[in-house]
C-alpha cells in the first residue's frame, strides 16, 4: 500500500523535471489509481496534496492541470532568510504622534459611530455611502 505523500511527491519530481509541463493535464482520478496501484481515495489524497503544493489546479468538469510555474519554486520559500528580522525593537513615536492618534480615535468611542462602524452593511452600502459616491 503506497503513502499518498510518496505517491504525490513521485508526480512532483514529474512536474520539477519537465516531464508534466505546465498546462499538461493528469489523468482522472480514477484512471491515476489503477496506473499506480492504488485505491481511489489514495488517488484523491494525492491530488489533493498535489493541490496544497501549488503544483496543479482543478477545474470541475474539465480536469487536474499542472499549474503555471508549477516547476520551479520561489526561492524566497525555498530558501533560509538571509537575516533575521528583529521583532523586539521598540521605536518610539514622535512628538506629538500620541496626540494625533488619539485625535483621529475619539470619534470611535461614541456609541453612535461605534455602533455603525461595527453593523453590517449590505451590497448596496450605507445610505451616507451612497450620497457621498452620487
Amino acid at each position: 500500500m503506497s503513502d499518498y505523500r510518496s505517491v504525490a511527491d513521485a508526480v512532483a519530481e514529474e512536474i520539477r523535471t519537465g516531464a508534466l509541463r505546465p498546462g499538461d493535464r493528469l489523468p482522472p482520478q480514477r484512471t491515476f489509481a489503477r496506473r499506480h496501484g492504488i485505491a481511489d481515495s489514495t488517488a484523491t489524497r494525492v491530488y489533493r496534496e498535489l493541490a496544497r503544493r501549488g503544483l496543479t489546479v482543478g477545474e470541475v468538469g474539465r480536469g487536474t492541470y499542472v499549474r503555471a510555474g508549477a516547476g520551479t519554486a520561489a526561492p524566497a520559500l525555498t530558501e533560509p532568510a538571509a537575516a533575521r528580522v528583529d521583532l523586539e525593537l521598540n521605536h518610539s513615536t514622535l512628538p506629538g504622534h500620541a496626540a494625533l492618534l488619539a485625535e483621529g480615535l475619539a470619534p470611535l468611542t461614541r456609541p453612535d459611530i461605534l455602533g455603525d462602524a461595527l453593523r453590517p452593511v449590505g451590497a448596496a452600502g450605507t445610505p451616507a455611502a451612497r450620497e457621498a459616491a452620487a
